[in-house]
């Protein structure tokens, strides 16, 4: 199904035990940006699943449109990310959500987003990186945090959010890996039943590292920006973060050496000619 049943047992056991953190924060984090959406805002979803209710309520005087790959869940119109049915400048929000993993070719659909938002536009986009293989065959891609930035270079960068931390990112993978043993339908549910009580006292945890970019292991990020004309260029957003990592280092108790990290490395990094705008074309 490209859609679990939002029914029954198993579907309220996932609810009270969830096996990470929420990424459901695009409600959230597209609250702060409202006053930049004006009162009536036009919204695009691309890739809506489910979730129409959640949008629908959020921007109740606006103008909502739903879509996905197909009419199953709550989509409206059945198309292509890679080719959007809208003129330019179409709409005052696009939110793509837990979809740029299942596409082939990610930068397309990017591509397509700026095409289609207004100048000032907002975007939202939330990606996996440290997942297992989900919808399977149709899981193509996973991005670091400054790679899932990197992927948003026309965009001005409003918010950053580690949506799930390494708490999330174990959990996963120790349910990825007792249920790879076996393909029985019953020690499948019940071992990630089992991790699911397991971790369920400290998943809060997660939540330390909202903020953190330097993560070894993050296991989502969620990003909002602002359509701008000119796209940053490679070193400057690499500088930027790095410059946020060497400020929150100097922050820092002086107990002890922390592991080296990008900002470390930044000058070497840099030296080059300006990198180009296309670097990140395949």
């Amino acid at each position: 199904k490209q859609f679990p049943d939002a029914t029954g047992w198993r579907h309220k056991l996932r609810q009270l035990l969830p096996a990470a953190s929420s990424r459901d924060v695009s409600i959230e984090l597209l609250e702060r940006q409202k006053s930049l959406l004006g009162g009536a805002p036009s919204v695009l979803v691309v890739g809506c699943g489910v979730t129409g209710r959640e949008y629908r309520g959020m921007f109740s005087n606006g103008c909502i449109v739903l879509t996905d790959i197909s009419l199953k869940g709550d989509a409206e119109l059945a198309c292509d990310g890679e080719s959007l049915p809208f003129r330019d400048e179409s709409f005052d929000c696009i939110v793509v959500d837990q979809v740029l993993e299942h596409a082939i070719n990610p930068l397309s659909i990017v591509e397509e987003i700026y095409r289609c938002l207004k100048p000032h536009g907002i975007v939202y986009s939330g990606v996996p990186f440290h997942a297992p293989v989900h919808a399977y065959p149709f899981d193509f891609q996973r991005y670091t945090p400054l790679g899932h930035r990197l992927l948003f270079r026309h965009f001005k960068e409003l918010d950053f959010r580690i949506t799930q931390g390494p708490v999330s990112a174990f959990s996963l993978t120790l349910i990825g890996f007792l249920t790879s043993f076996s393909r029985n339908v019953w020690w499948r549910r019940l071992s990630s039943a089992g991790v699911r009580v397991l971790m369920s006292s400290v998943r809060w945890l997660d939540h330390r590292f909202a903020r953190p970019r330097e993560l070894t292991v993050p296991a989502a990020s969620a990003f909002v920006g602002q359509k701008q004309i000119e796209p940053e260029s490679v070193r400057s957003i690499i500088a930027s973060w790095a410059s946020h990592e060497r400020s929150l280092r100097a922050a820092e108790p002086k107990s002890g050496r922390r592991p080296t990290v990008l900002g470390d490395a930044l000058p070497e990094l840099t030296s080059g000619p300006e990198a180009s705008p296309h670097a990140l074309s395949p």
